[in-house]
């Protein structure tokens, strides 16, 4: 017979404040106290589920129609309110079906060699300048956006909007930050700053810009190949952007302007966000564990050549790829899943409540004992004897239908950027550098990641 997840002790409006406020130590602690999770109860409104079984967090993501994605609304509707990360139904069927190309193999291979030459380049940069110090967040945050416009939208959008897009996105990491508002009923209303106003009026207006100049490429009669700056027909498939325009023509795809705008907002955060974070959480980890980044860079350099890194050098690359696995399981920039409760479901042994708010939180799961051993220790060598596609509890690109579609994106173009620049460079970051990070969305820096970055001799 189901019965309803147990309640943490104390009142729930007393949980849900320290669930807003101290998000981290709240989970770690209701990891170790709760199986299988734990429903909050919370005045004026659903309980907030927090599920702490690896296996009821893949049966609930497996079934998209009775847990459904939270639709954008507020702030995050001012930015994209339609775009594939928001979507359910019919619209993401059709989203998905449009778009998968962009993302398959041919088009994993264009991405990691713009990101290799990426990388490349941003070495030289940094050999020219010495040691120096820098935020790592916002050097990581150059690299992939460029990459991504590039490969998802045919244009690199160069250092300046770079800069510009992640000042945008430190504006928007602090209006997400979890805080009490998860502990207030529905109805009470949350304001939007002015700032971030400014900061997703930004968003769209690059958005539209383009689509605007993609669009005018098309009509030209070509578009240059995404990832090499040149004229192709057969080098790999059309960019996302060039398949939404296309579609838009097709009398029977609903794409109209407003839908691909925010396609291309969401992809413009969605494509390069976590990458940016896990590439700066692995560099972090290197630096606070010398003898694995010594690992990484005498791999790099058997591996690389002399020229830009791309593609062909992945298979080689065996130790760095784990390095980064490893990253991603103790700082997993998407830290939760969230969905909601469609009716009562069942689920396991146990009954959710129509409309509760439904949180997975592969944070506290990936640093479980009792899923991994020595879970708080950086291991790059625990994926020799375990194989990251069998253990269930290790999702950091979720799982089910809605799993992230940039999966391969971002493993072939972080492990590439890794290499190049641990191969030449030691980027020491300070040991607290990651004790506070802000909950939103995903797990960012509150203020950067200082760095000092050393070339590295002999």
């Amino acid at each position: 017979m189901s019965r309803h997840l147990p309640a943490p002790p104390d009142a729930g409006l007393v949980n849900a404040v320290r669930f807003g406020t101290d998000t981290r130590r709240f989970l770690e602690g209701i990891q170790a106290r709760f199986r299988d999770g734990t429903a909050i109860p919370i005045p004026g409104r659903a309980p907030l589920v927090l599920l702490t079984n690896p296996d009821l967090v893949a049966d609930a993501l497996e079934r998209r129609e009775d847990f459904p994605r939270v639709p954008a609304q507020g702030a995050a509707a001012m930015i994209a309110e339609r775009g594939l990360v928001q979507s359910e139904g019919a619209r993401w069927e059709r989203q998905r079906s449009v778009m998968g190309p962009a993302f398959g193999s041919r088009r994993v291979a264009a991405y990691a060699d713009a990101a290799g030459r990426r990388a490349d380049e941003l070495a030289g940069e940094w050999a020219a300048a010495g040691r120096r110090t820098l935020n790592l967040h916002r050097a990581m945050t150059g690299v992939t956006l460029r990459v991504a416009t590039r490969i998802l939208f045919g244009e690199d959008i160069g250092a300046d909007r770079a800069e510009q897009f992640h000042e945008w996105m430190a504006v928007a990491g602090r209006e997400f930050e979890f805080g009490l508002e998860v502990a207030l009923p529905d109805w009470v209303p949350t304001p939007v700053s002015d700032e971030f106003e400014q900061a997703a009026a930004g968003v769209r207006d690059l958005s539209e810009s383009l689509i605007e100049r993609r669009r005018a490429a098309l009509a030209d009669g070509g578009v240059a190949d995404s990832a090499h700056g040149d004229k192709s027909d057969d080098a790999a498939p059309a960019d996302m952007l060039t398949l939404l325009l296309t579609a838009q023509s097709n009398p029977d795809v609903e794409m109209p302007d407003e839908q691909i705008r925010d396609e291309v907002a969401t992809f413009l955060i969605a494509g390069h966000e976590t990458t940016a974070l896990s590439l700066t959480y692995t560099l972090s980890l290197l630096s606070w564990h010398p003898e694995a980044r010594r690992q990484v860079r005498e791999e790099a350099r058997e591996v690389l050549g002399d020229g830009p890194p791309g593609h062909a050098d992945l298979e080689g690359l065996e130790y760095t790829r784990r390095a980064y696995r490893e990253a991603l399981r103790l700082y997993p920039p998407a830290w939760a899943v969230f969905r909601q409760v469609d009716g009562d479901q069942p689920l396991g042994e146990y009954v959710l409540e129509d409309g509760s708010a439904v949180i997975c939180p592969l944070y506290s799961i990936h640093r479980d004992d009792r899923y991994f051993e020595a879970s708080e220790t950086f291991d790059p060598d625990r994926w020799t004897r375990r194989d990251p596609d069998d253990v269930d509890a290790y999702m950091p690109f979720s799982t089910g239908p809605h799993a992230c579609v940039g999966r391969g994106f971002a493993m072939s173009g972080a492990t590439l950027v890794l290499a190049r620049l641990v191969r030449e460079f030691d980027v020491d970051v300070p040991e607290d550098a990651l004790d506070e990070l802000r909950i939103t969305p995903t797990l960012r820096p509150v203020d950067g990641v200082p760095a000092t970055v050393r070339p590295v001799r002999g």
